[in-house]
């Protein structure tokens, strides 16, 4: 056997690490984020469907694969893993080192990842704030934009990540072996996978190349390769001079339906939380905020987001992102959880807003920085003419309605009170400017509770602006007497019209009477 040949499983795990190196680094750092928010929703008792949502299709991301397959999350997808191949590649070829610990403190070592585990576990629910963690600095520095600032590696994960770097020149995957608290989770969920190795031992040779070759130091000496410690590198399937490590069902079939399967999820985990939105009535602050338009900066994941908060009748009435720098797909989850959330409870407190992630954080501290930065403020009569149309969430004070927009309601606000209501869970449709919106509303108490969006048509980026907003107003007021926002009626008046439906309320939807050519034009503005 050619020693310096290199297989094609190899070519292609390699391949698929890069790649995935390169488009999300950060997807440890997220899955880890996501574990964390939800001990966090349950020991703070707060939810919302959106963070829910993300929660969970950010754990099946990596979790479901890993309990067909093994832990080829490990093996091909994770960056943090990636860097340590590599490293161990490097000193394989500079320092030479061919020693592997005796087995038995190998196997003794692998259980403090558990106690990594659970030393998590307890800083989550005492909501101990350990930011820059070794994880999340190395995604912070696996793109260009992070490395404006190297103030991380200052940090005690900066060092943290400095350890293991140096230590994994010495000994090969040393984190995920020893101190990965994902890698706890999976070695459980992937001792119970369905597919497997097969190596009769009757027809092994005493070359051990196979138990040689495991990143993992797994004695293979079995029929079946079971640990859940295995990541699903191949090396030992390659590696066997008489073939007779199998995988089933075949290697290929098996790695292809693996990448299939995260990368699905993954792509589903970026769309389905953007399209899925709950705002439940919550404790809302009885603090007064002085009126104006403020603007303020917060640390992000990547660098820094700045947002624009406008204060009118002394609530927060809007909060506008200006900029930001994180990556697109987790700042949008973010977005559309925390704006809703601060608008709904009129408070920055991250305590009321379930799944707060370094990105949430960010845009928080923004928040916070705007309403304390007075020098920042333009008149207040700014507040009042807030037309933006763009990725704000507004919110007006129910009890001074005066919308300008004579067409957004052609009905008196008696009929549309909600009254007599019956709990339960009701569908309605309405029509917005593309299509049919779907909403399903909870009553509770004889109030309604919660408004869903099942489905729209409408262009997202308005529907967007429109959605949360309307459906703060409508629970806030148990009315459909609510302003529409400017820029998105016809997505306002579309959610109306469907929560009327769904509660049997008689709504004429002023869209039949309207021109798509006015405020709400999508495409051109």
């Amino acid at each position: 056997m050619n020693k310096n040949k290199i297989h094609p499983m190899t070519i292609i795990r390699h391949v698929i690490q890069l790649i995935a190196f390169l488009l999300i680094p950060g997807l440890f750092a997220s899955t880890l984020n996501a574990l964390k928010s939800l001990m966090t929703m349950i020991v703070t008792g707060t939810f919302s469907l959106s963070s829910f949502v993300t929660i969970i299709v950010l754990l099946c991301i990596t979790m479901i694969p890993t309990l067909l397959f093994g832990r080829f999350f490990c093996g091909f997808f994770c960056s943090f893993g990636a860097m340590q191949d590599l490293l161990w590649e490097i000193s394989k070829r500079t320092l030479k080192i061919k020693k592997k610990l005796p087995q038995r403190v190998d196997e003794g070592l692998k259980y403090v990842k558990w106690i990594v585990l659970l030393g998590l576990v307890v800083i989550w629910i005492l909501q101990i704030d350990y930011a820059n963690d070794p994880w999340t600095v190395f995604a912070k520095y696996t793109s260009l934009s992070g490395w404006k600032d190297g103030s991380s590696f200052l940090t005690w994960g900066g060092f943290t990540l400095i350890a293991i770097m140096i230590a994994s020149l010495l000994s090969e995957r040393v984190f995920c072996r020893f101190l990965c608290p994902l890698g706890a989770i999976y070695s459980l969920l992937a001792g119970a996978r369905f597919f497997k190795f097969v190596k009769p031992h009757e027809q092994c040779g005493k070359c051990h190349l196979c138990s040689n070759q495991c990143a993992m130091q797994i004695d293979l000496s079995d029929d079946y390769v079971t640990s859940g410690e295995c990541i699903e590198c191949m090396r030992c399937i390659e590696s066997c001079p008489r073939h007779n490590i199998q995988a089933q069902p075949d290697k290929r079939v098996m790695t292809a339906a693996s990448v299939t399967a995260i990368a699905g999820l993954y792509y589903v985990g970026t769309v389905l939380p953007t399209n899925t939105s709950t705002i439940t009535t919550t404790q809302v602050s009885t603090k007064s905020y002085t009126n104006g338009t403020y603007t303020g900066s917060g640390q992000g994941f990547r660098g820094t987001t700045t947002v624009k908060v406008v204060v009118k009748n002394n609530k927060i009435a809007s909060i506008t992102v200006t900029s930001y720098q994180d990556d697109k797909q987790y700042f949008s989850q973010a977005k559309s959880s925390i704006i809703p959330a601060v608008i709904s409870s009129q408070s920055t407190d991250a305590s009321t807003v379930s799944g707060a992630t370094y990105s949430s954080k960010g845009l928080i501290e923004a928040i916070e920085n705007a309403l304390s930065n007075k020098s920042n403020s333009s008149s207040s009569t700014d507040a009042s003419s807030n037309d933006s149309s763009d990725a704000s969430t507004s919110s007006n004070d129910s009890s001074t309605n005066d919308s300008s927009d004579s067409s957004d309601s052609s009905s008196t606000s008696d009929s549309l009170d909600f009254k007599n209501l019956k709990d339960g869970t009701y569908t309605g449709s309405g029509t917005g400017l593309r299509g049919t919106t779907s909403v399903k509303v909870v009553v509770k108490n004889k109030k309604v509770q919660s408004i869903t969006v099942t489905s729209y048509e409408d262009d997202q980026q308005y529907f967007e602006a429109a959605k949360s907003t309307v459906i703060y107003n409508i629970i806030k007021a148990q009315s459909l007497d609510v302003d529409g926002v400017s820029g998105a009626t016809f997505s306002s008046n579309s959610i109306k019209e469907a929560v009327a439906k769904a509660l049997s309320i008689t709504y004429t939807n002023p869209n039949s009477s309207m021109s798509d050519g006015g405020e709400h034009h999508h495409g051109f503005h």
